[in-house]
């Protein structure tokens, strides 16, 4: 068998529109409450388990059979039973829209559940509250996989609670909300994935959901539209769930066209705004904003403001996109007293949508929400204040008319013994835009077109984009060339001739392959047996020469080749990494184009052989941090094909581990940094693998050394300095070779310059490190003057040095005693003395010595013969400088008593051999440096 092609006409595919009405054919939701649209009128459901204000969703398959539903925190499968791992969702059946169900495109079996929480995590007091414990979890998904639970289906337990982020992780305040209470979803522009809309303060994220799944990262849009977080921190004095998050409220919609999104905020109020009447936190702040969307970018834009000062809840598109209703809560005169609420419709033809505004139904009953069902009416939750839910849903019978012609009938549908309350059951919105789906869209294919609607269609007219048409309302065409093609319906209702649906589809080419069954070979290396012709095959391989160099297409493997046309969703393939189970084993390559149903199938046949082992030598190479090298493994390719004599179509490829050279994946890359290690040798040549072998990557040491020094060189008249290569054992010297920036060749040098340095220290191996000297000289201080204030309180010297740097400084006092060194040139509070100065070179280059003279005047003496101040006389003279010094003293009336030699003993206090009386006197100084000074003494007796 050469080549089997396989188009989408002669399998079973899903159509690339994907998405029927009847997934939205029932509804469960409030207490136990549900509807069934399946016979084109509702009829109630008394089976739900559901027990939730608010949040709820529903999804059935494509015929209109229930699958599964949920309030954001348990799911229900079709009996009614809670799925295996189907709790601990993070929704809440008191938020708004707490859960919203998404098919993954072109997968059968897969759905998501995105969930929002009600955030109520934290208030200003500190309070928590009792109706949501912390912490909040803002906007969530989960996978639901319904071939688990015995088809039932169940929460894939990987794939829960996954987080997306519509918040800013760096505010502290956003990171305590995360997200409102708000979430729809409608097809995406390329008609097959979709979009899934959030909005948080004043930004809209619109996340895709594609084939691939979950795009985590959102399209991001900023708006006007701010709803501040003030108001999702009530006073916790008034907490209740009308009250708490008011900002958070309110119902999110994108119309079914993909066109339009309206926004319905219950308020937007700033923290701890108030009512002037009443003191009581304020109601009327909402309001309700209409947006155009864009299906191919997932961005907003175009803001209409349709409402303020207000407080609104539920809001609904009519499934033409004409005509767009609001449901928003009244309240009496007080301001805070529920008075029932308006139902609003707005036309979205009008050039001026808010001024087309007109009241619909003034009602009773509190603002609920409003849903679009499949029969193309909108139904309306609510009840009467203060029940807590009612038996009856109103309805909308002809949402796309004006005003009382679109027929608002309050309580028409009997929900029988159950009730509704605020919430129902939102959708993707696209399931009501009443359209036609297409399926078979390779080259070759009967491309069959059917209409998507439950109306009783007099006759339709098709064209098909290429020239050609058809009336027949189950339609089939074949293109005769590969492209983009717009398909056109018009059809007659009634008598009535609709407004023309187009949709763009693409016919694909089948993907083009290799002509005849590939044969991947694999070294049979992998067990104790080398020549058994078993072995694990990477059958990624065999991807590129299948697809003869086309990175576009998708490729999967499988044991037969039934299985490969079986599975649609191509979801059962082999693994990667097969390990074949018969001699020569023939798999099977599908081939597809992705985007379509289009595909080729071959035969891959798995060979295991024979092969030789390479064990090359080390690879050795210098250490260059942390005991880590860079490799060449490019020139140890070449090293390896010398020493083995390789033949020239022989490829090396080298990995980390021994699988992934087993497998060919993860190769390493040419210039590759490893510590000591082991890599692994595949070898390949045109039939296949050729060899396997390892070899050692070796990391050699270079000399540990200090790479910077920096050395003094002392002032003097022959200075000199050492520079040593810093080897610490004399003994290994010799094991290293040196070549110093002076052409030297010892282990240690001798200048006696300043300046820069180098030695290129070399070990055994061959590496080496370089160490780097500073040589800086350095001076002893040179003295411009010493400055002494003496004869004072408080005497000090400050030393003013010709270059101030690096040095410090040290007074030795007359008495033996000591300042200790200091870097400060100032010393405060010198006693008088002959002082030793000492200025040091803190390089160790020596110091300069001098010796000062401070001068002090005793404040007191007391002659009483104790041995201790029994004279007065200056402190600090100095036999040479000042031996012609005059000093003179008096009593406090200025009567001259004595003039003292300051070279002598002092006064004893005794005037005419007479002892003078305690008092102050003064003295009278004279020095020969011409200096006078004047003060007084205590004597004391």
């Amino acid at each position: 068998m050469k080549k089997l092609i396989f188009c989408g006409i002669l399998i079973s595919v899903l159509s690339t529109s994907l998405y029927a009405q009847r997934e939205a054919a029932i509804w469960y939701f409030g207490d136990g409450a549900g509807l069934d649209f399946n016979s084109g009128a509702p009829v109630a459901l008394t089976n739900g388990q559901l027990v939730t204000e608010e949040g709820c969703s529903s999804i059935s398959d494509k015929n209109g059979n229930l699958l599964f539903y949920t309030d954001g925190s348990k799911v229900y499968d079709k009996t009614h039973q809670v799925m295996p791992n189907g709790i601990g969702l993070w929704g809440n059946e008191s938020s708004t829209q707490s859960a919203i169900i998404v098919p993954k495109p072109k997968n059968p079996y897969i759905y998501y559940i995105f969930t929002v929480d009600q955030p109520l995590p934290v208030y200003p007091s500190g309070i928590k509250s009792s109706l949501d414990p912390p912490p909040n979890h803002g906007l969530n998904y989960s996978q639901v996989d319904m071939r688990l639970n015995n088809g039932l289906g169940d929460i894939v337990n990987t794939e829960k609670n996954i987080h997306l982020i519509t918040y800013n992780p760096n505010d502290s305040e956003e990171l305590k909300y995360q997200c409102s209470e708000k979430v729809t979803a409608v097809q995406h522009g390329d008609g097959i994935s979709f979009w899934v809309i959030t909005h948080f303060i004043n930004n809209f994220y619109s996340f895709k959901i594609s084939p691939r799944g979950v795009d985590k990262t959102p399209i991001k849009t900023t708006t006007s539209l701010n709803i501040p977080l003030g108001g999702y921190q009530p006073d916790p004095t008034t907490v209740s769930y009308v009250t708490a998050t008011a900002n958070a409220i309110g119902y999110l919609k994108a119309s079914p066209n993909g066109k339009k999104i309206a926004i319905a905020n219950t308020a937007s109020r700033r923290i701890n705004e108030k009512n002037p009447k009443t003191n009581l936190p304020v109601y009327n702040t909402g309001n309700v904003v209409l947006f155009d969307f864009n299906s191919a970018n997932g961005t907003v834009s175009n803001e209409v403001t349709l409402l303020t000062k207000a407080n609104p809840y539920g809001v609904e598109f009519s499934s033409k996109t004409k005509k767009l209703y609001v449901t928003t809560n009244k309240y009496k005169p007080d301001g805070t007293t529920p008075d029932g609420s308006l139902l609003l419709q707005y036309n979205l033809n009008s050039s001026n949508i808010p001024a087309s505004e007109l009241i619909i139904d003034n009602s009773t009953y509190n603002a609920g929400a409003l849903q679009l069902a499949i029969d193309e009416k909108i139904y309306r939750a609510g009840y009467l204040h203060p029940a807590e839910g009612s038996n009856k849903l109103s309805v909308i019978n002809n949402p796309d008319l004006d005003g009382t012609s679109s027929n608002y009938r309050q309580n028409a549908i009997d929900l029988k013994v159950r009730l509704s309350r605020l919430g129902l059951p939102p959708f993707i919105t696209s399931l009501f835009l009443f359209t036609f789906e297409y399926e078979f869209n390779c080259l070759g294919d009967s491309t069959h077109f059917s209409i998507n609607t439950a109306e009783a269609i007099d006759s339709v007219v098709w064209d098909f984009g290429d020239g050609t048409s058809s009336t027949d309302k189950d339609a089939y065409h074949i293109y005769a060339a590969i492209g983009d093609y717009k398909v056109t319906l018009i059809k007659t209702v009634n008598g009535e001739i609709k407004d023309p649906i187009e949709k763009t589809i693409t016919i694909y080419e089948i993907p083009k392959i290799i002509a005849t069954p590939y044969k991947l070979t694999q070294c049979d290396a992998q067990d104790s047996n080398s020549t058994d012709g078993f072995a694990t095959f990477n059958l990624q391989l065999a991807d590129n020469p299948i697809a003869l160099g086309n990175n576009d297409y998708d490729i999967f493997y499988y044991k037969n080749i039934q299985d490969a046309h079986d599975d649609i969703s191509n979801i059962n393939s082999l693994n990667n990494l097969y390990r074949n189970t018969t001699l020569d084993e023939t798999v099977f390559a599908k081939v597809t184009q992705p985007g379509s149903s289009c595909y080729t199938v071959t035969e891959v046949i798995l060979h295991a052989n024979k092969n030789y082992t390479l064990l090359p030598e080390p690879l050795h190479e210098c250490e260059v941090e942390a005991g880590k090298a860079i490799f060449n493994l490019d020139r140890k390719k070449n090293d390896i094909s010398l020493e083995f004599n390789l033949p020239s179509d022989v490829r090396l490829y080298f990995y980390a581990t021994q699988n992934d050279s087993f497998n060919g994946t993860n190769e390493v890359t040419p210039m590759y940094e490893s510590n000591t290690s082991t890599l692994y040798i595949r070898a390949e040549n045109n039939d296949g693998c050729y060899g396997i072998g390892k070899f050692e990557l070796v990391v050699d040491p270079i000399p540990n050394l200090t790479q910077l020094e920096n050395i003094t060189l002392c002032e003097g008249e022959n200075p000199s300095v050492e520079l040593d290569s810093d080897i610490q054992f004399p003994e290994l010297k010799s094991n290293y070779e040196y070549l110093w920036s002076t052409n030297e060749e010892t282990s240690s040098i001798i200048v006696s310059k300043e300046g820069q340095y180098t030695a290129t220290i070399t070990n055994n191996n061959g590496c080496s490190t370089t160490r780097t000297f500073i040589v800086t000289k350095s001076y002893l201080a040179k003295l411009n003057n010493i400055i002494i204030k003496d004869l004072n309180t408080n005497n000090n010297v400050t030393v003013d040095l010709e270059n101030p740097n690096n040095y410090r400084y040290m007074i030795n006092y007359q008495n033996g005693t000591t300042t200790g060194f200091q870097d400060s040139n100032l010393f405060e509070y010198v006693p008088g003395g002959i002082h030793e100065l000492i200025v040091e070179n803190k390089d160790g280059c020596g110091s300069v010595n001098k010796s000062i003279v401070i001068l002090e005047a005793p404040s007191f003496f007391t002659p009483n013969n104790d041995g201790y101040n029994d004279t007065w006389n200056l402190k600090g003279i100095d036999v040479t400088l000042h031996k012609n010094t005059r000093l003179y003293i008096y009593d406090r009336y200025g009567k001259f008593i004595k003039q003292l030699n300051p070279l002598g003993l002092g006064w004893d206090g005794m005037y005419h051999k007479l002892p003078l009386p305690s008092d102050d006197y003064w003295f009278t100084l004279f020095l020969e440096d011409g200096r006078e000074a004047k003060g007084h003494f205590s004597l004391k007796r």
